[in-house]
């Protein structure tokens, strides 16, 4: 993908996978919300000079700490099957259900690419579920937006059309709304999600999603915190009504308020969406936060 300077807040910004990035596996899960989200990331930068700096109504206070991530509750472990009773010459014995395989990193792309077509009929993921590794993807897109980064290559989804705009009333720029409209596609496929299904499918790849976390040098146990402090992240971010005012750093925007420009990567994206967009999104982050913790 091509960088787009038209349409960042920050200094080197590159396209990013939509969020949502955020939700893919179970993580597809934030991955689907991180990755549908997300159209455009932003690495962290400087807060622009006093010089820069345009007086912004509300100021936005700093990103407050997350409290500790819950676990997310695993599948009661099955009970031993009673002994079978020695059946009568003349009573045919019963055929056992057949037992569905563990998940296999082999066959895992294409499992998933089959449960996330019954979950979305959107073709906006047509280009994440078309890459390979999904799992390790998927894992790594968790871990990313667990920190609050973004990272652009991980699961890459259409983005949004058109162009960041900005209005100009006296000497105070701000984001123009039409460019809030842009993220409306993206939205309505994150609110039409089977919820059921992506913590269906969580579980089922759970085991490689953990051990691929343990690859990554955490504690394979921790992958199921990481991907609920993404889901927190989202739902931490402060919805802000009214215009939100921008500065101009050579070819690029940045927001105005030092205390929001120190904000997350991921902040800042979502924040750029538009506050009704944005209360979107955090309401179906809140349904997959509630069902995972609920337990499959």
């Amino acid at each position: 993908m091509r960088p787009d300077p038209q349409d960042r807040l920050t200094q080197d910004e590159r396209p990013k996978a939509w969020l949502g990035r955020l939700l893919i596996i179970g993580v597809v899960i934030v991955a689907a919300l991180a990755l549908w989200l997300f159209n455009r990331g932003e690495p962290e930068q400087q807060a622009p000079t006093a010089e820069q700096v345009v007086p912004a109504e509300p100021v936005v206070q700093p990103e407050p700490a997350l409290p500790p991530a819950p676990d997310i509750p695993a599948p009661p472990s099955a009970p031993e099957p009673p002994p079978i009773a020695e059946a009568a010459p003349e009573e045919p014995m019963m055929q056992a259900e057949p037992v569905e395989p563990p998940a296999s990193m082999e066959t895992s792309d294409e499992e998933i690419r089959q449960r996330m077509a019954q979950a979305t009929s959107s073709p906006l993921l047509d280009k994440t579920l078309a890459s390979d590794n999904l799992v390790e993807r998927s894992a790594a897109t968790v871990d990313t937006l667990s920190r609050g980064a973004l990272f652009t290559k991980l699961l890459p989804v259409v983005p949004p059309r058109g162009d960041f705009s900005v209005v100009e009333i006296g000497d105070q720029v701000t984001i123009d709304p039409a460019s809030y409209a842009r993220y409306e596609p993206h939205v309505k496929m994150i609110e039409g999600l089977n919820v059921e299904m992506l913590v269906d499918t969580f579980h089922r790849f759970r085991p490689l999603l953990e051990q691929t976390y343990a690859d990554m040098g955490y504690r394979a146990e921790d992958f199921d915190n990481a991907l609920i402090r993404a889901l927190d992240r989202i739902l931490a971010v402060p919805q802000i009504d009214g215009p939100i005012p921008v500065v101009k750093s050579e070819a690029i925007y940045k927001f105005a308020d030092p205390a929001l420009e120190r904000r997350s990567a991921l902040d800042k994206q979502l924040l750029r969406m538009g506050p009704d967009n944005l209360a979107r999104v955090q309401q179906q982050a809140r349904i997959l936060r509630d069902a995972l913790l609920e337990g499959p």
